[in-house]
């Protein structure tokens, strides 16, 4: 008894050991199994142009101990009565394929992937796909989840969003333009950005931030695919809202800045709501006064009075600017120069002409005594020999009579006085002196 109870008790434990030993192998053949189904999407999501194609990228596996048979793709589409239905999309079996999609797909038909390329897609491409795949041993696994495909239906649309709700866009404020479609918007880029049909290099996104927008920022913007053919978006208006900028004056003359033309002064500016109020004022003579009140400022017939400098204001809700000083001189017109220097010649030499007539005239006058004092004491300009006889008086008569010659040198003098017509250029003058003893 005791022997058999040794031999029970050695064959209990035995048996114990292969029954463990089995439970083990099975389930390691049950998770190994279990574990070998699976499908890989990437990505989940895809946006698509319209006539392009696109790529499912897929991967697969299933059991050690079964042998693939059939691989197909299927799209879900929704059912009037709401219910959803698969179409084939691609099958193993070419007959099974869609009419839709027949010579539009790609499988990689290499081991373990499933991607498969879609082209020329449209509008009634848009949806939800799977990949499913079957082995022997009634095997049949279909990926989870699936890849969502969308399409963008062109052209492009530019959408202005900003911080402000229901508000203008004023300088300072942060704008956000994007560039999309109607349903979604393509990863493909680089995007192009375009402000009034110019490129902007460095905007690539298919979003434009401007953290704070100024006057120069107002403009039309669109937006589309670099380097592609691609429709771009038409244009919107960045109505940024702004104060008067760039305030400067024109001026319109019908002719020449002369006297008797008519002239137009006109103030510009850049501004955002158009400007509601203009200024005009006139410097003179260190004065500052209010001309008018319009856009335009006109002259009809300009003159010297009009001489001055003149500026503007432009004024709109969102602020006001003075413009630069213009300085206006008007000329005279050249006909009517010629004629003034003409007669400005004319006058001057009038003028001189009375001058010399008047100072012949006053030389004549000084030039008359003279001639009147040289008659009666003439001058003499050669040395005359002067010969007087000396009479006594009568009270002596009876006395001897002497005889004196005289000799008398007269100064020369500048008087026309009449001159001997003499051989030697003077005159002997004889004269009888007398004198008492």
């Amino acid at each position: 008894m005791h022997l058999k109870k040794q031999v029970i008790s050695k064959t209990k434990p035995l048996k114990g050991q292969h029954m463990f030993f089995i439970s083990i192998l099975l389930q390691l053949t049950l998770s190994a199994v279990s574990a070998s189904w699976s499908v890989s999407y990437k990505p989940r999501s895809m946006c698509v142009f319209e006539r392009s194609s696109v790529d499912f990228t897929c991967s697969f596996d299933y059991p050690y101990l079964n042998t693939l048979k059939t691989t197909k793709w299927f799209k879900l589409y929704q059912k009037q009565d709401g219910s959803q239905e698969g179409i084939f999309v691609y099958h193993s079996m070419a007959s099974e394929i869609d009419q839709l999609y027949k010579d539009r797909t790609v499988y990689a038909n290499q081991h373990k992937n499933c991607s498969l390329q879609l082209h020329n897609v449209s509008k009634s491409d848009r949806g939800k796909y799977f990949f499913r795949l079957e082995t022997n041993y009634l095997g049949k696994f279909t990926g989870p989840g699936g890849i969502y495909l969308d399409i963008a239906v062109l052209p492009f649309r530019v959408t202005v969003t900003m911080q402000k709700v229901n508000g203008h866009i004023h300088e300072g404020d942060s704008v956000t333009l994007r560039c999309s479609t109607e349903t979604c918007t393509p990863q493909q880029g680089p995007f192009a950005w375009y402000k009034n049909q110019l490129l902007l290099p460095q905007a690539t996104e298919n979003e434009l931030q401007i953290s704070s927008v100024s006057h120069n920022d107002f403009g039309n913007y669109s937006c589309g695919l670099r380097n592609s053919s691609i429709t771009s978006a038409d244009e919107i208006l960045l109505d940024v809202r702004y104060s008067p900028k760039n305030v400067e004056i024109t001026i319109l003359t019908s002719g020449k800045m002369e006297q008797g033309n008519s002239l137009t002064l006109i103030c510009k500016s850049n501004a955002n709501p158009a400007v509601t109020n203009y200024t005009w004022f006139k410097i003179r003579d260190a004065n500052i006064s209010s001309i008018g009140f319009d856009c335009e400022f006109s002259i009809k017939a300009a003159s010297h009075k009009d001489d001055g400098q003149y500026f503007c204001t432009a004024k709109n809700d969102m602020g006001s600017q003075n413009s630069t000083i213009i300085t206006l001189k008007v000329e005279v017109p050249t006909s009517n120069r010629h004629f003034l220097l003409t007669a400005t010649a004319v006058f001057f030499f009038v003028i001189a002409v009375l001058l010399v007539l008047f100072g012949l005239i006053i030389r004549r006058k000084q030039i008359t005594p003279k001639k009147l004092d040289t008659e009666q004491t003439p001058a003499v300009t050669v040395t005359e020999d002067i010969y007087e006889n000396l009479r006594q008086s009568p009270e002596s008569e009876e006395s001897h009579t002497n005889l004196i010659y005289a000799d008398l040198k007269l100064p020369s003098s500048n008087s026309e006085r009449p001159r001997s017509n003499t051989q030697e250029g003077y005159a002997v003058i004889y004269s009888l002196l007398s004198y008492k003893d």
